[in-house]
């Protein structure tokens, strides 16, 4: 179904003129137009793109359609998380960083939250098709209800606000307060705050299909962020787009 939107793998992956797609999960504003890709993602694609001299291209589509192009073949993906259903397509690289899972609230109706029995009846929006960590899938539509048919952050937000959900939440190598004060700069229509404990964290992976184009790519990779974070250049790169401040 997909096949035509992108050009096959390149038969030598690993031919470093040739693109190789980073396919990310869109971010679209509440009006349907796609908004420029996250500056951490484009951190740290552009170092590993100069540590292994690939040609690392990213790409956004709605995330479902980029998990399905991937499972094709048709690229990287970006940010996915290691499930027994994902590693029968996919290998999956080392950690390239941790991401924590944060609930987000409205200063209007705050969620404290210091156990899971907090989040007992709430109702609690992530994105489509998200998944996170064991805790939080063992609980999620038992001790708390899901939404995931909002297409946007800003639609997420949106609905917090006008509290047809309880929280809303969010991956991020940001800490709270860095969480906070860029959530704050974007949507500044309400103040929002974010609970000090997250309910989990993933590492932060990048999926390779496991087709013989795409898989001689998991070594090179492999061996690029292990170099990258042992001498502290992923977590500069990391820190550098952490602005407390800024948007």
């Amino acid at each position: 179904m997909f096949a035509v939107l992108l050009p096959a793998a390149p038969a030598h992956a690993t031919d470093k003129s040739e693109e190789i797609p980073i396919l990310i999960a869109e971010s679209i504003d509440a009006r349907g137009n796609q908004l420029p890709t996250p500056a951490i993602i484009s951190a740290v694609v552009n170092l590993l793109a100069e540590e292994t001299g690939l040609n690392l291209v990213i790409r956004a589509y709605p995330w479902r359609r980029a998990l399905v192009m991937a499972e094709q073949g048709e690229g990287l993906l970006y940010g996915a998380a290691s499930t027994p259903e994902r590693q029968r397509v996919f290998r999956f690289t080392k950690p390239v960083y941790d991401a924590n899972q944060w609930l987000v609230s409205s200063e209007q109706a705050p969620l404290v939250f210091h156990r899971w029995e907090d989040l007992r009846g709430k109702v609690i929006s992530i994105g489509g098709g998200g998944k996170f960590g064991p805790e939080f899938e063992a609980r999620r539509d038992k001790l708390f209800k899901i939404e995931q048919n909002a297409t946007s952050t800003e639609s997420r937000m949106k609905m917090l606000s006008a509290h047809h959900v309880d929280a809303v939440l969010l991956d991020s190598f940001r800490n709270p307060a860095q969480l906070g004060a860029s959530l704050n700069c974007r949507f500044p229509n309400d103040h929002w705050v974010v609970a000090d404990k997250s309910v989990g964290f993933e590492p932060l992976l990048i999926a390779v299909p496991k087709n013989a184009s795409m898989n001689k790519l998991l070594p090179v990779l492999n061996n690029a962020i292990t170099h990258l974070v042992r001498n502290g250049s992923m977590q500069k790169a990391v820190d550098s787009v952490a602005n407390v401040t800024g948007c």
